[in-house]
């Protein structure tokens, strides 16, 4: 039996009370969003309880002595009026700490990372939406509703109990469990509704983390058992009888669902999973004092809802062959996000899915949330705000930049546009959008798509002040707040970075030069009249050469052409270089300050930093 297996360590968190109506189901186990991690320990996999409902809502500073009571029970009722809600956010392996730090900077409270590519965090539904808008580096964003592990729900598990007395928190057995557990966890009236009006559509997919009892090892069967279960829940509410219907693409409704195994002492006997214990004076071989006690395998199920469809969110849009046709500098096309009626004009003119309309893509390409964590890493958003602040500027500068990926992202961060807005432009013409409308404002307990709108519209206007802002001159340096230099070597692979960059609408400030680096003048050297591109303090430059899996030609030769641009062009810079074989590293031949561990694709990464120094003036 093979086993889905994922480095994610998810946590169980309170999940605070819903209020949604009916669902329809549709079936789907396994996803290739979910990386594996076979060094993860398993107590990365260990059951988390997060920080009950009480200790969340009072989370108040104290005040001096007469005013602390009547202040604290006043901010008491303001934040119990707050719908606060348990999270989990997936991203790629070695990029959680990245994660949590955009998660804490969106407004998310009690974050804490889960293993390498997973955090748990709290927050209000509004909390969510922004998470799913401006997030860089999340895969996935999830909302916990029912955990089996945790019997202190109160959502009937006392109710319930296996004919060999154990109920829920002592884990689940076999498909009959399951689905008790599902039927009784997943509270129809708190969750779905009271059976009243139509339905809403449900995905639900299984996540495995380690290895389960046998009866639940089989993703499309676990699946099905979840959904027979709200699917009766649903029947049972309503007297006509419906029966919810499946949306394979955009359910109103993506539920997760995330099962794990582990081991417990089940009853004395004799088998193969049992453990000895010796009594006094006996040994294993011994006629025994001891007693055996059995190890049982169960299974611990987390059930989430996606707050978000239509694929992962490492996809922005711009690699989908479509022009998404944003032009920040002149605005965003007169579309109002503050009035729903009007978006819903040009929703129809701009956002269709058209499959049939797929840009090639390099075969080496990285994942844009991967671009986005390594450069968040490298310090780029924080050069981003220096340079707002004190006018110095800031440049960044890809020798090989294959399609384009971490220019593009670079971009992105430097004039603060959400990729959220990006998923919104990559789908035109009829039909509903689900980033426009993602599940989450579609959801019977949601009430505030007027917020939705305003934090679009926000978004919008923040894009086209930050692209002002960028390709503004500066007074002290008389160049661009912000310059992005990529070069190529390979022609089909600077067409690809070329089209990235217009299509997400950051052309004026990114420029791709085709050629090797090797010879790649940036200005400033000796007989060269122009401008040095490289600012001394203010350059970041970042790489990612081939290392001989995806790109296997002429490898050494392209760390050599590095090595020689970064020593006579990278004075003064600091450098960073993603390598996953390190006998080509040591061809640079420089000492690194720094290095960051990433998994991706199965392979162990190192996202290493290099200072390279500004060459000292040697009198003749």
């Amino acid at each position: 039996i093979c086993l889905q297996r994922v480095s994610l360590a998810f946590t169980s968190p309170r999940p605070l009370t819903h209020r949604s109506n009916d669902i329809n189901v549709q079936l789907h186990s396994g996803s290739d969003d979910w990386l594996i991690d076979e060094d993860e320990d398993e107590n990365n996999f260990s059951h988390h309880k997060r920080a009950p409902q009480e200790t969340i809502i009072n989370n108040s500073k104290q005040h001096s002595a007469d005013e602390s009571t009547t202040d604290t029970a006043k901010q008491s009722n303001n934040e119990q009026a707050e719908d606060i809600r348990s999270y989990f956010a997936t991203c790629i392996p070695g990029l959680q700490n990245i994660l949590a730090s955009e998660l804490t900077s969106l407004g998310a409270t009690y974050v804490e990372t889960q293993g390498l590519s997973g955090v748990a965090f709290t927050g209000s539904p509004k909390v969510g939406l922004n998470c799913i808008l401006w997030c860089r580096t999340a895969h996935k964003i999830m909302e916990l509703i029912a955990s089996s592990a945790d019997s202190s729900l109160g959502f009937g598990y006392d109710d319930y109990s296996h004919e060999n007395g154990y109920g829920f928190s002592q884990g689940l057995r076999n498909a009959d469990d399951l689905y008790q557990f599902a039927k009784i966890a997943v509270h129809t009236p708190t969750l779905l509704g009271d059976g009243q009006g139509g339905l809403s559509t449900i995905s639900v997919n299984t996540i495995y983390t380690s290895r389960v009892p046998k009866d639940l090892c089989h993703g499309h069967f676990t699946a099905l058992t979840v959904k027979n279960a709200l699917v009766d829940s649903v029947r049972e509410l309503r007297e006509e009888g419906d029966r919810p219907d499946v949306d394979v693409d955009d359910a109103d409704v993506p539920l997760v669902c995330v099962v794990r195994g582990r081991r417990i002492e089940s009853f004395r006997g004799r088998g193969r999973d049992a453990r000895f214990r010796g009594g006094r004076g006996s040994g294993r071989g011994g006629k025994s004092e001891g007693i055996y006690e059995e190890l049982e395998l169960v299974a611990d199920v987390d059930i989430y809802r996606c707050l978000h469809s239509g694929g992962s969110l490492h996809r922005r849009g711009y690699r989908s062959g479509n022009n998404l046709d944003l032009d920040w500098s002149e605005g965003v096309e007169n579309d109002d996000y503050g009035d729903d009626s009007d978006w819903e004009i040009s929703s129809n003119r701009r956002h269709s899915r058209d499959d049939n309309n797929k840009a090639p893509i390099h075969r080496a390409a990285m994942k844009e949330s991967l671009a986005s964590g390594l450069l968040l890493e490298a310090g780029w958003d924080k050069l981003i705000e220096a340079a707002r602040s004190d006018g110095q500027g800031a440049v960044l500068i890809d020798p090989m930049t294959g399609s384009g990926t971490l220019p593009t992202e670079a971009a992105l961060i430097a004039c603060d546009m959400a990729p959220g807005l990006l998923r919104i432009a990559s789908l035109r013409g009829e039909g509903r959008n689900p980033h426009r409308y993602p599940p989450a404002t579609r959801w019977k307990d949601f009430s505030d798509l007027a917020t939705w709108n305003r934090m679009l519209a926000e978004a919008a206007q923040r894009a086209k002040d930050g692209m002002k802002w960028a390709q503004a001159t500066s007074e002290t340096t008389q160049m661009k707040n912000v310059v992005i230099l990529g070069n190529e070597l390979n022609p089909r692979a600077v067409g690809l970075s070329r089209t990235s960059v217009a299509n997400s609408g950051v052309g004026a400030i990114v420029s791709i030069n085709e050629g090797n680096c090797n010879c790649w003048k940036l200005g400033g050297g000796e007989g060269d009249t122009s401008k040095r591109a490289v600012v001394n303090g203010r350059t970041i430059i970042v790489c990612n050469p081939p290392w001989g899996v995806r790109l296997t030609e002429d490898i050494d030769e392209s760390w050599v052409s590095l090595r020689e641009f970064l020593r006579r062009e990278g004075h003064g810079a600091e450098a960073w270089v993603l390598s996953g074989n390190k006998d080509l590293t040591k061809i640079l031949r420089m000492k690194k300050s720094r290095s960051v561990v990433v998994r991706t694709a199965e392979e162990d990464l190192r996202w290493l930093q290099y200072h390279i120094f500004q060459k000292s003036e040697v009198e003749s």
